[in-house]
């Protein structure tokens, strides 16, 4: 065994996964898992813990994954977090915990990731993950959003006996972990089982119940405010209101939930060079009658943010790159037609750290069916009388509490759109608050 290297995981080929939207990583089997964790070197000062945004006791759960004790593993990744499975699919590994690993420097980094996954499943698979309620408290407090942030808050606090109630707008819980993570992506039974632990703790759920005023929570003795960043931003070009020009948002939820769009779309360009562009240019590989799938940015393929995986998954689907090209007009009368793009080129740096892109006078046409604005996302107005910035984000200090002593907010409403973790970070954060607060921690 080449310690050097990562023990691989088998996975479907690239021309039969495109074919449907079934996972294609198998993950680690038992064998392979205690083979992987032999990679780790059990440092003294982990650095890998550091980077955890959760600061995952990683060294141990991988040791206890050697020596065959799971149920071990599992109870010391509980220590820190609180959705294992979902974090251990879908966390950007390669700049948190992976990136940081000293067996990086000289070889492949520790697969922390897929070393995480295996425990959570492994517990999910054997119904060994049962979760129990402690006594019930004298405490009631509402959630407001069902996404990573309010659902980490929720499960806490249940489990600690408080009863919760989650206010969700939509017609389903889970927010992006429902609508945005495709199902090839994240196992859909592995957000289910976080659903119906909520249901074993006896969690409230409202659905398709918006809370505009904050009123209508007065008589909760705390409120949590999860709402994340769902406004796609927009390139403000003319014919943007055409039906085939999709915000990110609309059509992950589309393709997720139904695996179709309109069956004579058959050229697709989405716009973007983050995840949420590579998750959708990869649905859009996906459907039936489309035969060519283009992803442009403004910069280059080297200054996307997707995760590098992501971006080595898109291109080995058949995903075709056109990066330094950037979306000038949306032609077409009703329909879409055409989009021109201009050409670009990197300049100074920007704020970002980043080479500006700058326009030349080059420019080359798409003949598209559907065009995808995958630009990221803001928070929207939520007129919640509290203390924002200036780009509508809710203030809290350290402990998640905002400028009303009875609110406390956290996951992208707080910080932005960010990552999964470090939305369940500020859920676990604003569920300890709590618990001090009303001294039952």
């Amino acid at each position: 065994m080449d310690l050097l290297k990562r023990v691989l995981m088998e996975e479907r080929k690239p021309r039969e996964r495109i074919q449907d939207f079934a996972p294609f990583k198998f993950g680690y089997d038992d064998i392979k898992v205690k083979e992987e964790a032999t990679r780790c070197l059990h440092c003294l000062n982990p650095r890998c813990v550091k980077a955890c945004p959760v600061h995952n006791r990683i060294p141990d759960f991988i040791l206890k994954v050697k020596e065959d004790d799971i149920k071990g593993a599992y109870q010391i990744l509980m220590d820190q977090t609180i959705l294992p499975e979902i974090c251990a699919t879908v966390c950007p590994h390669e700049s948190q915990c992976e990136g940081a690993c000293v067996r990086g420097i000289k070889g492949e980094s520790v697969n922390i990731g897929a070393i995480e996954r295996y425990i959570a499943k492994y517990m999910r698979l054997n119904a060994l993950d049962k979760v129990q309620s402690q006594k019930k408290k004298d405490l009631r407090v509402a959630c407001v959003g069902s996404g990573p942030a309010g659902l980490a808050f929720a499960l806490s606090l249940a489990q600690k006996g408080v009863q919760v109630e989650i206010f969700e707008k939509e017609s389903y819980l889970g927010g992006v972990l429902t609508w945005g993570i495709p199902s090839y992506r994240l196992e859909k039974e592995a957000v289910l089982n976080i659903f119906k632990k909520l249901e074993e703790l006896k969690v409230i759920t409202h659905l398709q119940h918006e809370v505009t005023d904050l009123n209508e929570l007065k008589d909760f003795d705390a409120i949590f405010l999860a709402t994340g960043a769902e406004i796609g931003n927009r390139l403000w070009l003319d014919n943007e209101d055409l039906p085939q020009v999709y915000e990110a948002r609309k059509f992950l939820e589309k393709t997720n939930f139904e695996h179709r769009l309109d069956n004579a779309i058959k050229n697709i360009m989405v716009v973007g060079g983050g995840n949420v562009a590579m998750d959708c240019a990869r649905n859009a590989l996906r459907l039936k009658g489309v035969e060519n799938v283009y992803l442009v940015y403004r910069r280059s393929r080297e200054e996307m943010p997707a995760a590098k995986e992501e971006l080595k998954e898109a291109l080995e689907e058949g995903v075709k790159f056109y990066p330094l090209t950037n979306p000038a007009k949306i032609l077409g009368n009703q329909k879409l037609e055409k989009v021109v793009c201009t050409k670009m080129k990197l300049g100074d740096k920007d704020e970002s750290g980043r080479r500006r892109p700058v326009a030349t006078d080059e420019t080359i046409e798409f003949a598209v069916d559907a065009l995808v604005l995958a630009l990221g996302f803001k928070v929207k107005d939520h007129h919640f009388d509290l203390k924002t910035s200036d780009k509508n984000l809710i203030l809290v200090n350290e402990d998640m509490e905002s400028s009303s002593a009875k609110v406390l907010a956290g996951g992208d409403v707080v910080n932005g759109a960010l990552t999964v973790v470090s939305a369940m970070r500020d859920g676990l954060k604003a569920a300890k608050t709590i618990l001090k607060r009303y001294q039952y921690e």
